[in-house]
């Protein structure tokens, strides 16, 4: 069955509360090893389908004093964020390195922050050192929400990321406690009440949760998750290129150095597209040679064939050796990330 219109979707997901569906998806039964959904009959990645993406959960944080909390500890400008967009953010450090990252939309009631699953509770538990101070309120709605995802076909990742207009690209639109959030890729997520969750993987076209990594990193996404939690700087990540940095909002925790790196340092290292034939799967943070084995730098994320990698910030590099977790070594190309915005300021110069 073809997947229903984007309008249709949304009027299922907030019409459904308290529906009974016999047949549950949305069960750790549907899980991979890697926590990833895998339903019974997935359609074939050249196919557009819906999944749930188990591999995120939500933080919600609402009262009074929820602006002022978050606008003192997150990189983005939640004074600026209005109830019809969402934005890119991170939370980070006193020495700017990232706590988590996140997609974070609002409501009338304050603020949801969709995250790594295993990023959620750490955060909160970072945040509510903080919020002891405000009138404001942290939930984990991991058990009670999910977010369900329409997905393109997995297409080859072009080599320059389109990083213009990003906050008119950024639509979020809430209906009865339902938010449906167009990621500009062909992408759509929908976070909900788990009953309404469900008849959403009704009777329509399902597909792996791991698709989704598969076109984060067609974009450069790359999600701070527990092995890299207060590892990378937001800039080490592109996350100042992705819309996830607001640099004239005021002081944050972490501000100084990230603001530091904006103006006053030179980035050494660079994000690279990788890609290879090998069947090994890299961890994170697995080392990254130079074919005579110099080290140049580290995996952020993998799906794969494919993934990214923060290495030494050098135009002409082509060909690296990637070590394994169980320390074999396999060889990839490489291409740096470019983006839009960039080249066409560098055009227009």
């Amino acid at each position: 069955m073809a997947l229903s219109s984007a309008a249709e979707c949304f009027t299922l997901a907030a019409g459904l509360h308290g529906t009974v569906v016999c047949m549950s998806l949305l069960s750790d039964s549907q899980l991979n090893q890697h926590g990833y959904f895998v339903p019974e009959n997935p359609v074939a990645a050249d196919q557009p389908a819906r999944s749930w993406l188990s591999q995120f959960g939500l933080l919600r944080v609402q009262g009074p004093d929820s602006e002022k909390l978050l606008q003192g500890q997150l990189t983005c400008d939640v004074v600026a964020l209005d109830t019809q967009h969402w934005t890119l953010g991170a939370c980070c450090n006193a020495k700017g390195r990232m706590v988590a990252n996140f997609i974070i939309a609002r409501d009338e009631q304050g603020f949801w922050l969709r995250l790594p699953h295993d990023q959620v509770s750490p955060l909160q538990q970072h945040l509510q050192k903080y919020a002891v101070f405000f009138k404001a309120e942290l939930q984990d709605l991991s058990t009670t929400h999910a977010i369900i995802a329409d997905l393109p076909a997995e297409t080859a990742a072009s080599g320059c990321i389109d990083n213009q207009d990003l906050p008119q690209r950024r639509v979020c639109q809430w209906q009865d406690g339902t938010a449906r959030l167009e990621l500009g890729d062909g992408r759509r997520e929908y976070w909900l009440e788990k009953n309404a969750a469900e008849a959403q993987l009704q009777d329509v076209a399902l597909c792996c949760s791991d698709r989704n990594n598969r076109l984060d990193l067609n974009q450069g996404i790359i999600w701070v998750t527990g092995d890299s939690r207060e590892h990378w700087i937001p800039q080490n990540i592109d996350w100042h290129r992705q819309g996830g940095i607001s640099f004239s909002k005021g002081c944050y925790t972490g501000q100084e150095i990230v603001a530091r790196l904006q103006y006053l340092g030179k980035a050494k290292k660079a994000l690279f597209r990788i890609r290879s034939s090998d069947s090994q799967a890299p961890a994170l943070l697995c080392t990254v040679t130079s074919e005579s084995g110099k080290n140049l730098g580290e995996i952020t994320a993998w799906q794969r064939d494919q993934g990214l990698a923060l290495l030494n910030d050098d135009d002409e590099l082509r060909q690296v050796r990637v070590k394994t977790a169980e320390n074999q070594q396999f060889s990839a190309s490489v291409q740096k990330l470019s983006y839009t915005e960039e080249q066409t300021t560098n055009s227009g110069a």
